[in-house]
């Protein structure tokens, strides 16, 4: 039997594309849902972890051959539109297919959480520690605190390893929606006028998406089991600033924005974390300046 090895569930995604390069690809097996994305190699499959039979064989086969595995959660719903507009669906895909993982887990595991900073109560607060109040605005947000729940019961009941980081605002080069990808997306197709939702004062702590890989490899190997860590910069810009900042690195200053104020469902104002948890245990960023500049132009040239 192999000493370890490491899993990444959601290894397409925005984030596991940041995450599985930082990994050791000996020893460490990729998940993905999307049969269209392009193999990592050959430890990469294609399985829906909603379909419990499937699951259930692949962890099987690890729980075989090696002596401790760690699991990267990045799965589950990562739209909150697609949340609203089908919410039970949502949910419920989300939540099933987790408890489908943990149901194969043993004391052999440790699992570390990707969860959200938009579940905590932001109608009155808007800067949050982990042990703050939760109030989910969508049923995204719920699904990360249904997920969090269950994973601290299995913690509790059957000292499962798990580990949980809330992860507030992420970019980076490689991304294909959220706010700044539109906006870019937008400038570039029309850069007369372009129309954004919400009042263009609410604001987001952003964290480049190689910072966020770097964190759940450290609360992986550094945090403490049953905690929750604010994963986020700890700092907070509001969009109408992050706008500007955009037209002026993409050289379309002139650009005319009008914001939407009625369209903006299911979202708060604004929220931002108290980092200084995760920062006990060596987390580090890097300079959000150069990163944004260098996305806005990645985003551009790649539409």
């Amino acid at each position: 039997m192999k000493p370890s090895c490491n899993l990444v569930i959601g290894a397409s995604g925005f984030i596991g594309q940041s995450l599985v390069p930082m990994l050791n690809e000996t020893n460490t097996f990729f998940l993905s849902k999307n049969k269209k994305k392009k193999k990592i190699n050959k430890n990469h499959f294609f399985i829906d972890i909603n379909n419990k039979k499937n699951i259930s064989a692949f962890l099987n086969k690890l729980d075989k051959n090696f002596k401790k595995i760690t699991i990267y959660f990045l799965a589950g719903e990562s739209s909150v539109e697609n949340s609203i507009q089908n919410p039970e669906k949502s949910f419920l895909n989300s939540i099933n297919g987790f408890s489908n993982i943990l149901a194969n887990t043993n004391k052999k595991y440790s699992v570390i959480i990707s969860s959200s900073g938009s579940l905590y109560d932001s109608r009155k607060k808007i800067y949050f520690k982990e042990n703050d109040p939760l109030y989910p605005p969508s049923a995204y947000a719920a699904s990360k605190i249904a997920i969090e729940a269950l994973a601290l019961s299995y913690f509790e009941s059957f000292g499962l390893d798990v580990k949980i980081a809330r992860i507030f605002s992420v970019f980076g080069e490689k991304m294909e929606r959220f706010f700044i990808y539109d906006l870019v997306k937008k400038i570039k197709s029309n850069p007369k006028k372009i129309i954004l939702k919400g009042s263009g004062q609410q604001f987001r702590d952003y964290l480049h998406v190689n910072d966020v890989a770097k964190g759940l490899i450290l609360i992986s190997s550094k945090g403490k089991a049953g905690e929750i860590y604010n994963l986020c910069s700890g700092n907070k810009i509001k969009l109408n600033i992050l706008s500007k900042k955009i037209k002026k690195i993409l050289n379309q200053i002139d650009t005319e924005i009008e914001w939407d104020k009625d369209n903006y469902k299911g979202i708060r104002e604004g929220w931002y974390g108290n980092n200084s948890k995760i920062k006990k245990i060596g987390f580090k960023y890097e300079n959000l300046e150069n990163k944004i500049d260098d996305t806005i132009k990645a985003i551009y040239s790649n539409i």
